[in-house]
């Protein structure tokens, strides 16, 4: 019975039209007769033409195109490769979404939302002073300890300035200010480092060792209490890594370091400084906290910063309740991921940087994070094409240069590069692509591939005009 109700419905629908069709000649049949005024001419589109409903019908062309043009692209990209391409949440393009790659630094997105996850945008660190005993008349009969919190932005100004731009930094000078301003003059012990609050596994054992030496130094030696990014020498102009000294002992270092900031205030210091943990029953001195984790986060999304990805994944650890870890920090990710719904089936968290080429992301994982990373720093962290950044360089003097937001990743076989391009009409798509190739693909042609993908995504949807959707004669 039912398949006969629709024809039905169309042919009283028809019997109606041919009805009213007829009713509307005899009326301007019968005005014509009495000489009424020319209606003018009659409407030049139909009624169900598309140009009455061009949105329905461009998009899908308009998409279309997008796809046609991306297509022509991946296949230029080396075969372990991904693109995937979102609107709104919704993926407009995909190619080899869920192959598992190599991220490089674009892991760094992955660290990022376990710190907004794990950690919140306001936490902080807070460095403090504590001594064994009361400070009477200036003096400490006892030893000064300075137990670290992982604050990996403890410097000197003399070693941000070296960088371009803002560099985020907690003064370590003001720290030993709040302790001379209390009216230490004496310390008849040392000063100490303290530094359990995270292990002391120096670097990620999964990294080539060329990333540790003095050829490279991707990172300072990884302590839960640094000054300098650990780093006992560095260039005083140029902030190149490889153009350092890291510490053995970082902790120590610090305790040593720390004791020169006070004797040049003039306190006077009997024993010689070291490392250890601090013993029950102190006294606190003073202390210095940080800027919010939302600083370091973004430096690091900002200019690749390798020592803040890896420090922020043992804080991970930390507020899981355990001591600070890279193992732990990256496990407690991992979960985060699943709680939050995100794919993780090919998912493998084994740093916070990206420099282990054990790490594995996909496409989708990362325009997942990206998407739903609404309400947190995270996407203003991101560097601009042409101004900011790893970007800072890309896409000068074209129309992206202000247009694309994303995080960079190269290594040797690996181009990354992911994140957020506004497009032509004020939309902005998200978007992730990664490629590894053990192939001759030059990683110049990688960053090149990154460019026209960053073009075309800021074109849509300047796809077929309105009159191209139209049929002939509408």
């Amino acid at each position: 019975m039912r398949r006969w109700i629709f024809p039905l419905f169309l042919l009283i629908v028809a019997a109606i039209a041919a009805w009213q069709a007829v009713r509307t000649e005899a009326v301007l049949a019968e005005q014509g007769a009495q000489g009424s005024v020319d209606p003018g001419p009659s409407p030049t589109t139909p009624m169900f033409s598309v140009r009455r409903a061009p949105e329905h019908l461009r998009t899908p062309v308009v998409r279309d195109a997008l796809r046609e043009d991306l297509n022509a692209l991946a296949a230029t990209f080396p075969t372990q490769s991904c693109l995937v391409v979102s609107l709104d949440g919704e993926p407009i393009y995909e190619w080899n979404p869920i192959l598992p790659l190599v991220p490089a630094s674009a892991q760094k997105i992955v660290t990022a939302f376990g710190v907004y996850e794990l950690l919140g945008a306001e936490s902080t660190y807070t460095t403090r002073v504590v001594a064994t005993a009361p400070i009477i008349d200036g003096r400490l009969d006892g030893d000064l300890w300075v137990i670290g919190d992982g604050d990996p932005l403890l410097a000197t100004s003399a070693y941000t300035e070296r960088y371009e731009g803002d560099h985020a930094r907690t003064d370590i000078g003001q720290l030993a200010d709040a302790v001379v301003a209390t009216g230490l003059t004496e310390i008849t012990g040392a000063v100490f480092g303290d530094e359990s609050q995270y292990d002391t596994i120096r670097y990620v054992p999964e990294w080539p060792i060329r990333f540790t030496n003095e050829s490279q130094n991707q990172t300072g030696p990884l302590s839960a209490l640094v000054v300098n990014d650990g780093f006992t020498r560095f260039d005083s102009t140029n902030p190149a890594n490889s153009l350092s000294t890291a510490s053995t002992e970082p902790a120590e270092f610090f305790a040593s370091f720390f004791d020169d900031l006070l004797e040049a205030r003039d306190v006077v210091i009997r024993q010689s400084s070291a490392a250890g943990e601090v013993p029950p029953g102190t006294i606190e001195v003073a202390s210095i906290t940080s800027d919010p984790v939302s600083v370091v986060t973004n430096q690091m999304l900002d200019v690749s910063d390798n020592m803040g990805a890896e420090m922020l994944l043992k804080e991970i650890a930390v507020a899981g309740g355990g001591v600070g870890s890279t193992i732990a920090g990256a496990t407690a990710i991992e979960q985060a991921l699943r709680l939050n719904g995100f794919s993780t089936s090919e998912t493998d968290v084994v740093d916070g940087s990206g420099l282990a080429s054990e790490n594995r992301v996909t496409c989708r994982l990362l325009t997942e994070i990206l998407d739903a990373s609404a309400g947190t720093p995270l996407r203003d962290g991101l560097a601009v094409a042409g101004e900011s950044g790893t970007l800072l360089e890309r896409m000068v003097g074209t129309p992206a240069q202000g247009a694309i937001r994303a995080k960079t990743g190269r290594l040797n076989e690996v181009g990354a590069l992911a994140g957020f391009a506004t497009a032509s009409d004020g939309s902005e798509l998200t978007f992730a692509w990664v490629a590894n190739t053990t192939d001759l693909y030059p990683v110049d042609d990688m960053v090149a591939a990154q460019d026209m993908v960053a073009l075309e995504l800021i074109e849509y949807p300047e796809g077929p005009s309105i009159d191209l959707l139209a049929p002939p004669g509408s």
